[in-house]
């Protein structure tokens, strides 16, 4: 069995490495600033309606640390603790150094193929709905700005604080980005207020009255992880995970009535587990939503 004994060695040597990568990955949350240049996908495809913003300077005159990595981008917030600023990983959207590999092989071709047209779509989906977020929705998400395309305006080295506190300067114009108000997660109020049943009613009345803003704009998230993705700012609810806004052009009454029953299923089972007596006032806001008729879908607001 002495021949095996190397083959071991060299499984074992692999698997250490192997765990000793993805920890290291998850300590330092995979930052580097080669995941967020733009290169070949910085290409002014996007056209934004850029909304004046007299503060934009001073907000962004500050050092931002970093905060967390989110599926979409890394979350640096402000010194003075009131901004966040999500730099784009626009390496997701790339071919993977496997891929690149193996698409010289004719027989790999369509395998990878089929891969960038799925991170294609994905960038343009998550582009689209930041442009949706900033011009329809700057209250409903507290989005202050969104930078799609390469600028030269933003005259600026930016100094950005990684994990490690090392000290980095980005060049704003080069690079894609999201600045929001910073925001309480919604989770943690909601378990703040966990015994406080009027507290929760008043928060449980915030999500809906924003719900509803959005909704009124024939727009929607498609990502329903509620508890996750919201924030509460001066006591008012807001979405903070802006990645995955679409047009509904739609939106009847039954229709409506399903979306916001998927939207806030997350949110109920929440509830059920740590504050059934509220489950009650939560139906009761879902049904006055469904039924409310400023809500109307493109034809229905044409027709009349």
């Amino acid at each position: 069995m002495k021949f095996l004994k190397i083959p071991l060695k060299i499984i074992s040597l692999l698997v250490l490495v192997a765990v000793f990568s993805k920890a290291w990955v998850f300590y330092s949350s995979s930052f580097r600033l080669d995941k967020i240049e733009p290169k070949e996908l910085f290409l002014n495809r996007f056209e934004i309606n850029v909304l004046e913003n007299k503060d934009l300077g001073e907000i962004l005159n500050q050092k931002y640390r970093f905060l967390s990595k989110g599926r979409q981008s890394f979350v640096f917030v402000s010194d003075d603790n009131r901004y966040v600023l999500k730099l784009f990983r626009f390496h997701r959207y790339r071919q993977s150094i496997f891929c690149n590999l193996i698409s010289s092989f004719e027989i790999a071709k369509k395998y990878t193929t089929k891969i960038q047209d799925e991170k294609d779509d994905l960038y343009y989906e998550s582009m689209n709905s930041y442009k949706l977020a900033y011009e329809k929705l700057k209250d409903e998400t507290a989005t202050i700005y969104v930078h799609l395309n390469k600028t030269n305006d933003l005259n600026r080295k930016f100094k950005i604080e990684d994990k490690f506190k090392n000290t980095h300067l980005v060049d704003l114009n080069e690079v894609g980005f999201v600045l929001q108000k910073k925001a309480f997660p919604f989770k943690k109020a909601l378990l703040n207020a966990k015994k406080d049943k009027k507290t929760i009613e008043t928060l449980l009345s915030s999500f809906f009255d924003n719900l509803q803003s959005i909704y009124s704009k024939n727009l929607l998230n498609k990502d329903r992880h509620v508890i996750q993705n919201l924030g509460v700012i001066d006591d008012r609810v807001v979405e903070i995970d802006i990645g995955r806004f679409i047009i509904k052009n739609d939106f009847n009454e039954e229709k409506l009535k399903e979306e916001a029953t998927h939207y806030t299923t997350y949110l109920k089972k929440w509830l059920l587990k740590n504050s059934k007596d509220s489950i009650e006032f939560l139906d009761a806001k879902l049904l006055e939503l469904t039924q409310n008729k400023n809500i109307k879908s493109n034809e229905e607001n044409n027709a009349s």
